[in-house]
């Protein structure tokens, strides 16, 4: 009898075919389910205090710039160590749950918070970041085209605090924040629903603006509207800033009810059967702390969250956007980020990876001394940067339960069916005689040869498969035979 690993769905029936009724760390492929990546550190040394927000920047020559903010200072990453750029004149003010967003023109980035004034980086005379007083103080902030749009600011002019208002800078001007139809920097609300802007994301040509429970496109249409506003929804939103994830032309982001996805053609719910699941495992009081990540390579987006009684970031969710299948895990983190190695000298290698058994969990592509492809990274518990690219620790995976409510059935052996072996396995057989009881724990087998050795009749069985090391799997072959109906 083959048992196949189609998809992990917890709200559904537990007996139906395919149905993975339980896992953790574990991640659906393109053939079946892997164990998670596992964090490992490239070689940064820690922050002096816990990571907020971080984010890696592009310039005009190609390379790219990672940095990283806590309450009250902005670093910037060398290869083995982070540089305080930090504005000379004091530390930032913050708050306890401020965040830096950073937006990136050219070589300019600027960073805000909603609370200090804007901050600016010129690439190519900067040491530190400086204020930018011009600047609306904001709490989101996206370049779109020739402009930097903020959203939810304080008006320079006024010191009038617009929690629901949005703004443009002078069309190839981040500095002239001076309203002048001519510049083409204009102020607006957002008036159709209620709320502060709770991000402005960019979307091809188009700005995005979310508020907790609705959110608008922005169409840049020249003088004299300058940007038009249409209302995309108001009913979803995004919870956060951070809770949306740019994919190529689609957002994927986290809303008060459901996961979602946005092309700018239509909004549509993405959660499937781990709606009900996720909305009874989340803490609801930290669902705006969420955060998602992108992994280019896998085609995978997390989405962090805060889980039980938690405080802090400790679980996440992951949507494999090429096949719209879901996995879970456990990790506690402070901030998700990209991570792209810049370029090494032999020196940097021999403090970084001073024997052999310092590249445990590495791929050759990892220790690359050029720039690539980003990679998916978190800073952990003790504010150090880690990428999650290394080997899988360990998993667990527990498929439908098989049986039948009239005839009881013998399992002789379970032997699943890999695509990459793990170093070790173990499964727990549990069974039970009527439909819908509790139940009983059976025997714990090792795998040997490939199988799972259990004899046990009953009407229903379930099995929780845990591995340790990488592997990926499609389905299992159980070994069964009709054992009577007494």
């Amino acid at each position: 009898m083959l048992v196949k690993l189609d998809q992990w769905i917890p709200d559904a029936d537990e007996t139906l075919q395919g149905v993975i009724v339980d896992l953790d760390d574990m991640i659906p492929t393109s053939r079946g389910y892997q164990g998670a990546p596992s964090a490992v550190s490239p070689g940064l040394a820690a922050l002096a205090t816990a990571c907020r927000t971080a984010s890696i920047v592009s310039l005009l020559d190609g390379s790219n710039v990672m940095f990283a903010g806590t309450q009250t200072k902005i670093y910037k990453s060398g290869s083995t160590s982070w540089t305080d750029v930090t504005r000379t004149t004091s530390d930032y003010t913050g708050s306890s749950l401020s965040k830096w967003r950073f937006a990136q023109q050219g070589n300019i980035t600027l960073a805000v918070n909603g609370i200090d004034i804007c901050q600016k980086y010129d690439h190519s005379s900067a040491s530190d970041f400086a204020d930018l007083t011009a600047m609306p103080i904001s709490y989101t902030a996206e370049a779109v085209g020739q402009f930097i749009l903020v959203g939810d600011y304080i008006d320079p002019a006024g010191s009038v605090v617009t929690h629901d208002g949005w703004a443009c800078s002078a069309i190839g001007d981040y500095t002239d924040w001076t309203a002048d139809v001519n510049t083409q920097c204009v102020y607006g609300r957002l008036l159709d629903t209620p709320g502060p802007v709770i991000a402005v994301k960019r979307l091809g040509d188009y700005a995005i603006y979310y508020k907790r429970r609705s959110m608008y496109l922005a169409r840049y249409v020249g003088t004299p509207s300058i940007w038009d506003f249409s209302m995309v929804s108001d009913i979803v939103g995004a919870v956060s800033h951070e809770a949306i994830a740019k994919v190529g032309t689609t957002h994927y982001f986290l809303s008060d009810d459901d996961f979602y996805a946005y092309d700018t053609a239509s909004v549509t719910p993405i959660s499937g059967q781990i709606k009900e699941w996720f909305n009874l495992n989340i803490n609801n009081k930290y669902r705006t702390d969420t955060q998602a990540l992108h992994d280019r390579i896998n085609g995978w987006v997390y989405w962090f969250y805060v889980s039980g009684t938690g405080t802090s970031l400790n679980a996440y969710v992951v949507y494999n956007y090429r096949t719209q299948k879901w996995g879970k895990g456990t990790l506690a983190i402070e901030a998700t980020s990209e991570y792209v190695a810049g370029a090494r000298t032999y020196a940097d290698f021999l403090l970084l990876y001073p024997t052999y058994a310092a590249f445990t969990g590495f791929t050759y592509g990892d220790l690359q001394a050029s720039e690539g492809t980003p990679k998916p990274a978190v800073f952990d518990s003790t504010h150090t940067l880690k990428t999650i690219t290394g080997t899988s620790t360990s998993s667990s995976i527990t498929p439908n339960i098989i049986g039948d409510d009239e005839i009881k059935t013998l399992i002789r052996r379970v032997r699943p069916r890999y695509m990459l072996i793990p170093t070790s396995a173990s499964m727990i057989n549990y069974y039970a005689d009527q439909a819908g009881e509790t139940f009983t724990e059976d025997a714990t087998t090792t795998q040997t040869s490939g199988k799972f050795d259990v004899i046990r009749s009953a009407r229903w069985h379930r099995g929780k498969i845990s591995f340790t090391g990488d592997v990926e799997l499609m389905g299992l072959d159980v070994e069964a035979r009709n054992a009577g109906r007494e």
